[in-house]
């Protein structure tokens, strides 16, 4: 869709509901080095009598999650967690106009520990991710914010960027920080239209048991108390 928004749920939400996950076309960006999503049919309704398409993708191809595995070779796959470590309590947190983010972001927010934590960037309000080219510049975590979020013992973090930090540092210091305390990210989320404050986050891998990262539709809808009633 024109707005780097997947079909299906309303940009502004429906009754709490946001679909967050880039759509997968030819047209979306893939990180630098990784192959581009291409989706081509080897049968055709006009000579085959159905449809069916084969796709080319990375496992980081748009939202996606990383596991620990992404960079430490004993640690968790997409096989290791059961289906609903990603379905979760979630807190958007907006970060206004950085480019770097710190732990700054998190002032004055109480996180409780388990639940996500999913920075809204000028990534989206901007749509730097919304067309084919990966951007220079994009709003991005730093070590320090790593680290905080690691302290507040945050469930899983994500961010509405295809890479969580710049991919100038070759020793990737936030994937590491993060993936190596056992907390997968989210990257690639759409957030624009999102509220900032509690949800509930809905981002299933595939099935693919050994996959290090994963493509994932990724939702929220409302944050529920205990025995299903809203928050």
């Amino acid at each position: 869709m024109a707005d780097g928004r997947a079909p299906g749920l309303p940009a502004g939400g429906e009754a709490g509901w946001y679909d967050i996950s880039l759509p997968l076309t030819g047209a979306t960006a893939a990180v630098p080095g990784d192959p581009p999503f291409r989706r081509r049919l080897f049968l055709r309704h006009e000579t085959d009598g159905c449809e069916a398409g084969a796709w080319r993708l990375s496992a980081h191809a748009g939202t996606h999650l990383d596991f620990p595995a992404h960079f430490f070779p004993n640690g968790k796959r997409a096989g290791d967690y059961p289906a609903a470590a990603f379905v979760l309590p979630a807190l958007v947190v907006d970060c206004g106009q950085a480019w770097t983010l710190g732990p700054d972001v998190l002032s004055g927010l109480e996180t409780v520990p388990g639940e996500a934590v999913l920075l809204r960037t000028r990534n989206s309000t901007e749509r730097l991710f919304a067309g084919p080219e990966f951007p220079e510049t994009f709003a991005a975590a730093n070590p320090a914010l790593a680290l905080e979020l690691v302290r507040r013992q945050a469930g899983l973090v994500g961010i509405d960027g295809l890479s969580i930090e710049p991919l100038a540092d070759p020793l990737y210091p936030v994937h590491n920080i993060l993936l190596g305390a056992g907390l997968p990210i989210l990257e690639g989320l759409v957030l624009a239209a999102v509220p900032p404050g509690r949800h509930t986050l809905s981002c299933l891998p595939l099935a693919v048991p050994e996959a290090e990262a994963s493509p994932v539709r990724a939702i929220l809808f409302p944050a529920c108390l205990p025995g299903g009633r809203p928050a």
